[in-house]
């Protein structure tokens, strides 16, 4: 829409286009494929705090993160957490069917959020 239906010059659209689309591809890759700086490799959780901890790399250190409002369940089978660690907002997508179906059930048990009361 933007290369055919804003009134700019086309080697401006088309550089506008190219910015959407690389912030795109690196959100992607960081939520989803779980690659690139400022992604979280693995989550463990407890009832004690910090709530989660996280880990951003294989073999790294363990981070002290804490689920922030904006967390929602798609569904039965996917999840996207935001998680907020000393240094930054972490966005992690976490898709049921590839996990261990006893961790994956027991997260969900973990998040279940109480009822909104209007």
């Amino acid at each position: 829409m933007i290369l055919i239906g804003v009134d700019l010059p086309l080697p401006a659209r088309i550089v506008i286009c190219v910015a959407i689309a690389t912030t795109g591809i690196v959100a992607i890759r960081r939520v989803f494929l779980l690659r690139g700086a400022g992604c979280l490799q693995a989550l463990s959780w407890s009832a004690q705090e910090p709530e989660f901890t996280a880990r951003a790399e294989d073999g790294g250190p363990e981070i002290p993160a804490t689920l922030v409002r904006g967390s929602f369940r798609l569904g039965s089978s996917y999840l996207l957490l935001w998680l907020r660690t000393c240094s930054r907002l972490h966005a992690v997508f976490i898709d049921g069917n590839r996990q261990q179906v006893h961790e994956f059930r027991g997260l969900c048990r973990r998040l279940r959020w109480p009822p909104r009361v209007p």
